[in-house]
């Protein structure tokens, strides 16, 4: 989960926890409310019947009436029908809902039948004369405290809404959000973007000295590579020369008799040095993404590569499996280097009788070539790593040493064209390379 996901939700939790307080807090208010007003009724129905008598005389002695204030008394005969005694001065028309058969020695709450009061308190006492002294107190004042919390707790959460918004403002401007682009930066940079830097944050935070600390240290790394590279192209070059010139003499005296065995060792190993200092070559050229991009019909590629091999391998069968015509952008001449070294290590490493088969076809993102043997194929532990550098699977099983670097010039490749590369193979049924290209492909 990213720092901004659990940044809100830390934010919705604390949301969460305010919300249940304030209820906690109305609930808390509410029942504190009730208590009192239950207390009232149960102080007045310890005797109903004075109750119910003062009631009666308050209309000529004021006095009770305001020592009642606002409690509601009144009489319920036995076929249910209430007789008002007293009202609340408040509210003159309250009547509550009672049934006829209702005894109600403990506080309860009911609905009203008339009156302002929606709800009220209310007890049904019987008394000794028959029926019942029903004592009641509206809910109103309870109700209105709680009203008046829940409004000041509205208005508290709103500023502490607003304040924790402003808060997550200045944590996402200040800390998230050059993190995210530091993160998008740093995927560019992975995927072969580098010469793009970590955009510089907010001065004076970490995220300002991280961006220049990264960025610091991505042009070191990226001057040691350029320093890499150019010594290895340095030193492919000064050794191109003298492999040439040692090839040439070798090939003057392989004719000799007596030192023609001699000459035809040193004329091989230098053609192998020779081309594993063309590949080194190749791969520091495509290290620093020096490629022509122009239409390549990757049929008429795959036609030249099976003829080449015919030529220089007639005794094995290559066949070619293709629509009329497919064309991608790409840089054509590394595209048949690529093809021809997959081509060649299959040949290389396969029994003379063994079929090739070069293909090409669309996909949903490009174009694919696929070179496809039914040789021995390869043990799994070698899949992982047949494009590494210098890995060689199995230098001895096709009599035919090589640099080790055939395959990672295929890889490279594949990634300067902004492509994939894969292999898939089990032994005993062949293997098949694959190398996908991306972009539009014209059929």
């Amino acid at each position: 989960m990213t720092l901004q996901r659990r940044l809100v939700v830390a934010s919705l939790l604390l949301a969460a926890t305010i919300l249940v307080a304030g209820l906690t807090i109305l609930g808390a208010q509410r029942h504190y409310g009730i208590a009192a007003l239950d207390r009232q009724l149960s102080d007045l129905a310890k005797n109903p019947k004075a109750v119910v008598a003062l009631a009666a005389r308050a209309d000529s002695r004021p006095g009770l009436t305001e020592a009642l204030g606002d409690v509601y008394v009144g009489r319920l005969t036995a076929n249910g029908r209430l007789v008002t005694v007293l009202a609340p001065t408040s509210d003159p028309g309250l009547v509550p809902a009672l049934r006829a058969g209702d005894t109600l020695t403990t506080p309860v709450g009911r609905s009203t039948v008339a009156g302002d009061a929606r709800q009220v308190r209310v007890v049904a006492i019987p008394l000794s004369g028959g029926g019942r002294a029903v004592i009641a107190v509206p809910t109103t004042t309870a109700d209105a405290a709680t009203a008046r919390l829940a409004r000041t707790l509205l208005l508290a959460a709103l500023a502490i809404a607003l304040v924790l918004g402003l808060i997550l403002w200045w944590v996402a401007r200040l800390g998230l959000r050059p993190i995210e682009q530091m993160t998008v930066a740093a995927d560019a940079i992975a995927a072969g973007d580098t010469a793009r830097r970590v955009p510089p944050g907010p001065p004076g935070t970490e995220a300002a000295r991280l961006g220049v600390a990264l960025n610091a240290r991505l042009d070191t790394t990226r001057a040691g590579e350029e320093r890499m590279r150019r010594f290895v192209a340095d030193a492919s070059h000064e050794l191109r020369t003298p492999l040439t010139t040692l090839r040439g003499y070798s090939g003057l005296h392989a004719r000799d008799a007596e030192v023609g065995d001699a000459m035809r060792r040193i004329n091989a190993e230098s053609t192998r040095m020779s081309g594993l200092v063309d590949d080194l070559l190749t791969l520091t050229s495509l290290d620093a993404a020096r490629l022509t991009l122009r239409s390549v019909d990757l049929v008429g590629l795959l036609g030249d590569v099976a003829a080449d091999l015919q030529v220089t391998a007639p005794e094995r069968v290559v066949s070619v499996e293709a629509p009329a015509r497919l064309v991608v952008e790409g840089d054509a001449e590394r595209l048949q280097q690529a093809v021809l070294a997959l081509a060649t290590n299959a040949i290389r490493h396969t029994p003379a009788d063994a079929r090739i088969t070069l293909r090409a076809l669309a996909t949903g993102t490009g174009g694919r070539i696929e070179v496809v043997d039914d040789g021995p194929g390869i043990p799994a532990e070698h899949l992982p790593h047949l494009f590494d550098r210098f890995y060689r699977a199995d230098p001895g099983r096709s009599g035919i040493r090589g640099s080790g670097l055939g395959l990672a010039v295929v890889a490279a490749i594949a990634q300067a064209h902004g492509g994939s590369y894969a292999v898939r193979s089990a032994p005993g049924s062949g293997s098949t390379f694959t190398l996908d290209l991306p972009g539009t492909v014209a059929g």
